[in-house]
């Protein structure tokens, strides 16, 4: 088996997380472990008794630095940076961003915004200028060097050319995740990174734009169960944004989103779903602002608004992350579950022409600018094989007691989850490790529990608003299976070409389970991150008649003889990777597709009781092995041998099942 290092509690990375900042916890001793015995992994001990020494000053990753030896062969990756995300970011470290960004006074935060702002302000200006003397005095149509900044034309996205409407092609404009056949057929031997789902098309433009303008689009409505389109935020330095970190895209769902005249939106209860006439036009307007204030859809708990207009940003304003540097902005397009064909496969494009985004002046003119983004596409889109580790028993600070961990934020999971390594091993820590995430997340993203809208909304950019996520790493051991027994909300039936779509409990539910990949060969390229190794949605699972299910994950060598549907089991193949993160994927759309008592909503685990890092936490919500606030919905892990589950005979009630 190929030895390669893992980045540890992988499902702490959710959702297209790409890099993270090292958080910095101030003064503490140093520890040398020396015995096994109080963690069960050889190497490691527990640090009972430590206090935080006056003057001593080390970096966060040293203390984890010092704890890796826990992991043997499933340790850390480094951090991939900027590599894989379509943008380029200077170099800057965590205390660089501390020292430039964390200590500015109250003025001094205000001139930078304005600052930034005018900066914005006159390359919006200068852009314009441009696009106006190539629209009506033949300037050259390849934008001259020098008019972009280097953070916006570079190796990854260069060359951007006007285009007159007629000259534009789809084609060319967007790049996408397509939704995919599992990868266990094929022998994991193509594994799409980034988490990205199964199940979901995950398409994308990068674009920039004056002030002002606005970016048009004109689709048809996929065969699809759920589609949204998602904008980068108007621009806004009090809010940065850098890709997958920052506050939340501006969302429209498929239900707001008005037809055109005479056409037909399926995604609407009792409308025909096979309508030929499907036809949508979205206007994006193109500003800076507050994204709350600018849009009536984030003053929505239910993220709901009327109209087929919303507000974002031709650019956005990077921040500590980026050093203040402006950077393109997205607009992404999301289709999950696309319907099956008559061979029950899934069409990534839903049965229908990629839609045409065009670009318009405040002053009329209609246009696109295409940069060449070959770079950055083939690096979001490159895609490895599986690798196969040594088999592991959950550590023990994964043991049968720990539920699951929601999601608030990209960067404050993935620094939550380390943090959880370092406080289990250093526990008289954990207030100092909890202050510095929630005052380093506020300081570089002002995002926190207590920060101004959007900064205290639960979600970070990239994620897609309508769903809530939960994530828990697994470690699979010689000989073993995972089983998972709970209750699936309902959700409305799709995929076959059903005629409407009906209401449910949610409108879409999923578990996926990703890893790493094998050591990337190209020369200083970051590592491989957060392969997709498996996915199952809510039709593809085995339920009794209270809707109830028992899920098993092993190595195929491993599969018990009863893990089969005739014995009231799904069963998937873990993959060959022995440390995954799992995500539970719930979709709410309100009303039609909502539980109100047990779906894991932030008014069920809000932010201040059901995230690790809050002094308020409260594990019982969710982070405990036993039903919380989600009720009979909460998903209950089991841990056992193959022989011991055979032994519960066919066909098997989830409550057959032993407790781990």
């Amino acid at each position: 088996m190929k030895n390669k290092k893992y980045l540890v509690l992988a499902a702490f990375t959710l959702v297209i997380m790409l890099g993270a900042c090292e958080l910095k916890t101030g003064p503490y001793p140093e520890t040398e472990p020396t015995s096994s015995e109080a963690t069960g992994v050889p190497g490691v001990q527990r640090d009972e008794t430590a206090v935080p020494a006056a003057g001593e000053d080390l970096e966060y990753e040293e203390i984890i630095a010092g704890d890796e030896g826990m992991y043997g062969e499933h340790g850390f990756t480094e951090q991939p940076g900027d590599y894989w995300i379509p943008i380029i970011l200077p170099d800057i470290s965590e205390a660089e961003q501390k020292e430039k960004y964390c200590t500015m006074t109250a003025q001094e935060s205000e001139d930078y915004f304005i600052e930034r702002i005018e900066e914005a302000v006159e390359l919006s200006d200068e852009l314009e200028a441009y696009i106006l003397d190539w629209y009506y005095n033949d300037a050259e149509a390849l934008i001259p060097e020098g008019l972009l900044p280097q953070s916006i034309d570079n190796e990854k996205t260069h060359s951007w050319t006007l285009l007159r409407p007629e000259e534009v092609d789809p084609q060319d404009q967007w790049f996408y995740f397509p939704a995919r056949q599992e990868p266990a057929l094929d022998g994991f031997s193509t594994l799409y990174q980034l988490n990205a789902a199964t199940h979901v098309t995950y398409l994308r433009i990068i674009f920039i734009a004056p002030f002002g303008s606005q970016l048009l689009v004109e689709g048809d409505f996929p065969h699809a169960r759920f589609m949204d389109y998602q904008i980068t935020e108007p621009f806004t330095p009090q809010f940065p944004v850098a890709a997958n970190t920052g506050v939340m895209e501006i969302p429209i769902v498929d239900v707001d989103i008005e037809p055109d005249a005479g056409h037909v939106n399926p995604f609407r209860l009792g409308e025909d779903r096979n309508a030929q006439d499907r036809h949508y036009h979205l206007a994006f307007d193109l500003a800076y602002g507050n994204p709350v204030e600018l849009n009536p859809v984030l003053q929505d708990k239910h993220f709901r608004a009327p109209g087929n207009t919303r507000v974002g940003g031709p650019f956005s304003s990077t921040g500590s992350r980026g050093d203040g540097s402006i950077v393109p902005s997205f607009l992404w397009l999301r289709y999950y579950a696309p319907d099956k064909d008559a061979d029950g496969q899934m069409d990534p494009l839903a049965g229908v022409p990629l839609p045409k985004v065009l670009l318009q002046l405040k002053s009329g003119e209609t246009f696109w600018i295409q940069p060449d983004a070959t770079l950055a596409i083939e690096r979001q889109l490159t895609t490895a094989p599986g690798v196969e580790t040594s088999p592991h028993d959950p550590p023990e600070f994964l043991d049968s007691s720990t539920g699951w961990y929601k999601m608030f934020g990209h960067w404050l999971m993935f620094a939550e989850g380390r943090g959880i390594i370092s406080t289990y091993l250093h526990p008289n820590l954990e207030d100092m490790v909890k202050k510095n995430i929630n005052n380093t997340y506020r300081c570089f993203f002002n995002q926190g529990v207590d920060a101004p809208p959007p900064g205290n909304f639960t979600l970070s950019a990239t994620d897609m608003p309508y769903n809530n996520y939960l994530s828990r790493p697994h470690w699979l051991g010689e000989n073993m299976v995972y089983a998972m027994t709970g209750r699936l909300p309902t959700t409305p039936k799709t995929r076959d070409g059903e005629l409407t779509m009906e209401s449910a409990q949610a409108r879409y539910w999923s578990i996926c389970h990703t890893g790493d990949g094998p050591e990337n060969p190209d020369p200083g390229a970051a590592a491989y991150h957060k392969l997709g190794y498996g996915c199952l949605m809510d039709d593809e699972i085995t339920v009794d008649e209270e809707n109830d299910y028992i899920i098993v994950y092993s190595r195929p060598e491993d599969r018990p003889s009863n893990a089969r549907p005739e014995c009231g089991v799904t069963w998937q193949d873990f993959g060959p990777d022995s440390t995954q993160g799992f995500i539970l994927r719930w979709m709410n759309v309100y009303p039609d597709h909502y539980m109100e008592e047990y779906a894991p909503t932030d008014d069920n685990i809000p932010w201040a009781t059901g995230d690790w890092a809050q002094e308020a936490y409260d594990k019982s919500l969710v982070g405990e092995n036993t039903p919380g606030s989600m009720g009979p919905y909460h998903p209950i892990l089991h841990y056992l041998t193959p022989v011991e589950f055979e032994a519960l005979g066919c066909p098997i009630a989830p409550d057959d099942v032993p407790e781990w």
